[in-house]
């Protein structure tokens, strides 16, 4: 069955709204904390941990009540979308609004933030993704789904963009709660379009099948008989889903670095007498919107030559640019501006890519299992299991390097300058850190990704809906 016009504005209706509240959070979060709220080490990690903690245990649970249960809330994933949707876009204020200047009501203010933030984030995170591989089973319909649901990613990408504007980087905190409270109106008007409309494959076969008329009366065939540990063994036994989540963990770990800390690292590599102030304002709303960009204008490439190559050369890029880097050396502003840019399209576009390869995944599971529905939201739930540590992981990792190296110094609001050799030590271990997390992460997934082997697949896979 083709897409339909509707179908595909819905979806990406859907994306936009995630997107919009999505970069912006995991832009501007560990900012607002460490250089408004100035919040301590101890209780940074605290919360890190914490939230690692509950991401183990939210994304499988979630994904087996998303694909085992027929509540209101999840009979379809069109109805997880519109009724989770405008939660999970409220949870997007909560950040930005002060508890207080005490370092343990700031401490928990992040550990609450972060808790309701990630188990809205992970139910809708769920039904999107699970949503864009039952949409349609056609692989070149996946490809020019994705395509256009990157066109609503580059919409929702804006937000950053926005914000850095209409709040001066954050030098005007009123304007940028304003502008926040404007985004998650929109977010909602969004999530509730797609949840309206955004059918599946399965829903359609449903309503033909039946003759049944009304959205309410659709659910799914789901697989209720197996449990939960059943489904996992099954899924983590699958040599393409290892090979797939090692790369994917370190795909997170990479871009959880970029989000959280390149407008940290580049106020202080860079200067305004190098670059000024709103060439970087613009700079940080283009590392957002790039990545959807490259999507974009490159999908007859990845459609002429698949997507695992696409993904393989992501990789390969970003160890030789880093190598190059670190031998040109922090002293070149425009050239290291240049290279973050580029690493974070490269890494954010490939990203995108990765529901490709978990939905070819899905639907081998589906046949090889006979199952009548795919338990699409148990493999993205399994995958999130694993990869969403690196969240955590790699800001706790960061903080602590740069604190060892004097930039605690630097939020310490009551003092006036640092020592200069302080102050260069630190610049280095940021530069360090730039060219390293990419060399690193880089070798790992080649390796990895270079054992996935659902990747030439030259007709498609009928399956019996």
């Amino acid at each position: 069955m083709p897409l339909s016009n509707k179908t595909i504005l819905s979806y990406c209706a859907c994306v936009t709204g995630f997107n919009l509240i999505a970069t912006a959070y995991s832009f501007y979060y560990i900012k607002v904390f460490m250089n408004l709220y100035h919040i301590e080490e101890k209780w940074f990690h605290g919360a890190q941990i914490l939230y690692l903690i509950w991401n183990a245990v939210n994304d499988p649970m979630f994904a087996y009540i998303q694909d085992s249960t027929n509540f209101k809330f999840t009979k379809t994933r069109r109805e997880s979308i519109m009724y989770s949707g405008p939660l999970f876009a409220i949870s997007f204020l909560l950040p930005w609004i002060p508890w207080g200047d005490n370092s343990f009501i700031v401490g928990i203010h992040l550990i609450v933030s972060l808790f309701i933030w990630d188990t809205l984030f992970t139910f809708v995170g769920l039904a999107q993704c699970t949503l864009s591989t039952e949409l349609s089973t056609n692989l070149s319909d996946r490809i020019t789904l994705n395509r256009y649901s990157s066109i609503g990613s580059l919409l929702g990408a804006s937000s950053v963009m926005v914000l850095e504007y209409t709040s001066d980087s954050l030098h005007n905190f009123r304007a940028f709660q304003t502008t926040a409270v404007i985004l998650t109106i929109c977010s909602c008007t969004l999530f509730w379009y797609a949840g309206r409309n955004a059918h599946t494959e399965y829903d359609v076969k449903q309503l033909s099948t039946t003759g049944k008329e009304d959205n309410d009366d659709i659910s799914h065939n789901k697989t209720t008989r197996e449990s939960y540990w059943r489904q996992t063994i099954q899924i983590l036994s699958d040599r393409n889903f290892i090979s797939f989540v090692v790369a994917n963990f370190c795909q997170e770990f990479h871009r959880a670095f970029l989000s959280s800390f390149m407008a940290i690292l580049g106020d202080h590599l860079i200067s305004d007498q190098d670059i000024s102030r709103s060439g970087r304002k613009m700079f940080y709303g283009a590392v957002t919107i790039m990545p959807q960009l490259l999507v974009i204008f490159g999908t007859p490439m990845i459609q002429r030559y698949s997507y695992f190559s696409a993904i393989q050369f992501s990789h390969i890029y970003k160890v030789g640019a880093a190598i190059v880097m670190l031998c040109i050396g922090q002293n070149h502003p425009w050239c290291l501006i240049t290279f973050l840019m580029l690493d974070s399209c490269f890494a954010n576009a490939s990203y995108s890519l990765l529901c490709l390869p978990l939905s070819d995944i899905a639907d081998a599971n589906m046949i090889k299992y006979n199952r009548k529905h795919p338990i699409s939201s148990m493999i993205f739930g399994t995958n999130a299991l694993i990869v969403k540590p690196a969240i955590s992981l790699s800001p706790m990792l960061v903080v602590t390097i740069l604190n060892n190296h004097g930039y605690s110094q630097l939020k310490d609001i009551n003092a006036d300058d640092v020592d200069l050799k302080t102050s260069r030590e630190l610049k280095h271990a940021m530069f360090i850190l730039i060219c390293f997390y990419p060399i690193v992460i880089g070798i790992i997934q080649f390796l990895s990704w270079s054992r996935y082997s659902v990747r030439k697949r030259s007709k498609q896979i009928f399956i019996d809906l």
